[in-house]
């Protein structure tokens, strides 16, 4: 018969590392100060006994699970998969444990659903990355009382604990750009206008060009995918509608956009300049590098983390915490053609649908 072993106690560990046991607890649980060559001589006992605390039993005494929830849009995607990695770093070095739990789309009834079921595994609290309106957020809010919450996809003057990007700040450094460069045709590809941060992407490049005095030639839609970006670009080209520059709401769309643009001919940036937003990792690696909008998602999913670890300890932090992106200017922008060229541009590609269309007719003389 096989024998069990005997688990590990916090006194073997303090034994074998000659220490208190108070000392250990501090260590392993992360509270208090602790030397560093002491921190490390008691994380060398813990590997060696192979000692796992009694999270349970800590939690029961505490009335705390040292756990707490991410409620968030598919991790497939860029912006959700960064922010849990950088959450999960966070909380792991204050000695919690993430339960990440996916939102299957958008409103207030799937949100309360996913945040209702990572109550029921007695979460400490959540941080909500699912895109909500201020009422739904504040309704979210007085569902869960009793439930810290810190939401991540609000409009910024949304009623309650926040942890954000500045959406409207990051679209006016890529609207701007194109307009400082001398684009004044823009086109534009956006995401489903039901999540809070496109639309505020929108916004952000529309009151750009109002203030020169301008306004988007066309706008498509996509889903965030790169196939989506393929087809709405295919859509924009067309419509016939002209136009220099092209801001695209993420960087998976544009690589959808780039496609479409090299099938048809254009060049980027000779006939259309492109923009994208979040900086994923292969953006500086596309044909060309994309000029795009960094996103510090891993700072963001930190300060969410000690946002929400400050509430859970009875402090009072601001009720919302911004964090600003910044413009990368790659070799997908550059100045628009001069006239004569764009006036040559469109000769061409009118000849070009011309032999196009002759050419699917049958050639005389051939049976």
């Amino acid at each position: 018969m096989k024998t069990v072993e005997k688990a590990a106690t916090l006194a073997d560990v303090a034994q074998l590392a000659g220490v208190s046991q108070q000392t250990v607890s501090r260590v392993v649980n992360n509270q208090g100060p602790v030397e560093a060559r002491t921190r490390a001589r008691v994380m060398e006992a813990v590997g060696q006994l192979n000692y796992v605390p009694n999270r349970l039993a800590q939690g029961l005494a505490r009335q705390r699970s040292h756990s707490i929830g991410f409620a968030t849009n598919d991790i497939a995607l860029h912006a959700p998969s960064q922010l849990t990695s950088a959450i999960e770093g966070a909380a792991r070095a204050a000695g919690f444990s993430l339960i990440v739990s996916i939102v299957p789309g958008y409103g207030l009834g799937r949100v309360t659903q996913t945040v209702r079921a990572l109550k029921e595994r007695q979460v400490d609290g959540v941080l909500i990355n699912a895109s909500l309106g201020g009422a739904d957020a504040a309704e979210i809010a007085r569902r869960f009382s009793d439930l810290p919450c810190v939401f991540m996809d609000v409009p910024a003057d949304a009623p309650v604990s926040a942890a954000l990007l500045d959406q409207g700040h990051g679209a006016a450094l890529a609207a701007r750009h194109l307009v400082d460069l001398g684009h004044t045709r823009i086109a534009c590809i956006h995401a489903p206008q039901d999540a809070v941060a496109e639309h505020a992407r929108l916004q952000g490049w529309q009151a750009v060009l109002r203030e020169h005095g301008l306004a988007l030639v066309a706008e498509q839609e996509g889903d965030w995918s790169p196939a989506s970006g393929y087809r709405a670009a295919l859509a924009l080209l067309a419509s016939g509608v002209n136009f220099t520059g092209l801001l695209v709401g993420n960087d998976q769309m544009a690589v959808g956009v780039l496609r479409a643009l090299w099938e048809s001919g254009r060049s980027v940036p000779g006939d259309v300049s492109v923009i994208g937003y979040d900086d994923t990792a292969e953006s500086a690696l596309l044909i060309p590098p994309l000029t795009t909008v960094r996103q510090d998602f891993p700072t963001l999913g930190q300060r969410a983390f000690h946002h929400l670890n400050a509430r859970l300890d009875g402090q009072d932090p601001p009720k919302t915490t911004l964090t600003r992106p910044e413009l990368v200017v790659r070799a997908s922008t550059a100045a628009p053609r001069s006239g004569e060229r764009l006036r040559l541009q469109d000769a061409l590609q009118l000849l070009q649908r011309h032999i196009g269309g002759a050419g699917e007719k049958e050639p005389p003389g051939q049976a």
